[in-house]
């Protein structure tokens, strides 16, 4: 590849000329929608048809995140020790399609929680192993990983941005019947798409990170990843819960604020995850992924401040960036860490995001009552401090260094 072919235009280029990239990228854009759909009218669902209180409805999060975490950890060692991916993509698929249904009908708590801790277990994590499989398999790829790997998870983000929109419609016109239903059938539709499209032997059964190489167990650096990033998606979490009580308490702002806010990031999302994949490429995934951390602190300290609105839509683009490092390049990075157990690098990181939600709910559900909502974003601060030096004495390792 010409120094001229290598640039940003041309990893982007990549991810849709080559059939292996771009059927990971509409799938991620697939299961956007699905997830973006009914996620953010979970809690709303559980309080208006369970009848469910503010804590029982915030609780459906919890069994969802502690199996997601157990299996998914033990099912990406599998991965690993068989050097396949779509096995497991399909089976989490297939689940999430029968978990999803069933909520369409159910006026059970009990049920309703049952079913969302079997959903729990998400293929997430296993589309981006696969994605970094193709790239060691496909050699010329591999000095744009980060640029591929950002646009491929741009392609999660346009589906979440439609995502809550696309749920809203539904509720106004037919219900949270027909929203768990349509959720359920873009999951069999994701499902189809990767039976059809993604071919067997397209995945590298016989790369340097088979069954023969990768190791038992969880080696010990996976184990802080998954803590080091607990930090930083705890972080992103307390955002996402604490963000809009801010706006509307605080600042006394319209709901419709808190949309255009969180909307904003997502749109600036699609420029800079693939962006910040390319600049990754160009100075190290490590060195871009701590400045990302770096920016996570300010960012949190910058939102303590009480600004005005006019300050938080500009701290929400800047929020763009930073989920490009932390979303996108930590994922990169994580996978560097352990090159021959990358679905297990890769659940590391990713299921961190499903459990985080649980630590930041505790840290600032029992401050929020006792200091001002804006300076409770300190404590999110401290967590980004810790995660950062955590990730920071942490050694990347080549495929030759491991074998």
């Amino acid at each position: 590849m010409s120094k001229t072919e290598n640039s940003f235009v041309s990893g982007i280029k990549i991810v849709f000329t080559d059939r292996d990239f771009r059927t990971i990228f509409i799938s991620l854009f697939i299961i956007g929608l699905s997830v973006g759909g009914f996620m953010p009218y979970l809690t709303v669902w559980a309080t208006n048809t369970l009848h469910a209180t503010s804590f029982q409805a915030g609780f459906l999060f919890v069994p969802m995140s502690i199996i997601g975490l157990i299996v998914s950890f033990y099912l990406a060692s599998l991965s690993d020790k068989w050097g396949k991916r779509k096995p497991f993509i399909i089976w989490a698929l297939l689940i999430g399609t029968i978990s999803r249904v069933p909520l369409a009908f159910t006026h059970s708590y009990t049920i309703a929680l049952i079913l969302l801790a079997i959903g729990g277990f998400n293929a997430f994590s296993f589309f981006f192993a696969l994605l970094n499989d193709f790239i060691v398999k496909k050699q010329e790829s591999k000095s744009q990983a980060g640029t591929i790997t950002g646009t491929v998870r741009m392609a999660f983000s346009q589906g979440y941005i439609f995502g809550p929109m696309l749920g809203a419609l539904i509720i106004d016109h037919g219900g949270y019947t027909l929203l768990f239903l349509l959720s359920g059938l873009l999951s069999l539709v994701t499902l189809v798409w990767v039976l059809f499209a993604l071919k067997e032997e397209s995945v590298p059964q016989t790369s340097a990170y088979a069954s023969s190489k990768a190791p038992a167990g969880i080696p010990s650096v996976l184990i802080a990843v998954f803590v080091a990033a607990l930090f930083i998606f705890a972080g992103d979490s307390g955002r996402s819960m604490y963000l809009p009580l801010y706006v509307t308490d605080t600042l006394k702002q319209s709901v419709s604020i808190v949309g255009i806010l969180f909307t904003v990031t997502s749109v600036f999302e699609l420029v800079f995850m693939p962006l910040g994949g390319y600049f990754s490429d160009k100075i190290g995934v490590k060195r871009f992924f701590i400045i990302g951390i770096a920016c996570q602190v300010l960012y949190f300290i910058l939102t303590s401040l009480h600004l005005p609105l006019s300050g938080l839509i500009a701290l929400q683009i800047f929020y763009a960036f930073i989920l490009s490092a932390t979303m996108g390049v930590g994922m990169v990075y994580a996978q560097s860490l352990a090159p021959r157990q990358i679905g297990l690098a890769t659940t590391a990181y990713m299921t961190a995001i499903q459990t985080s939600t649980v630590v930041s709910s505790l840290a600032m559900g029992s401050l929020v009552s006792v200091i001002p909502l804006p300076s409770t974003f300190y404590i999110l601060a401290v967590f980004a401090v810790i995660s950062g030096v955590m990730f920071l004495f942490m050694k990347q390792k080549s495929a030759e260094e491991m074998s």
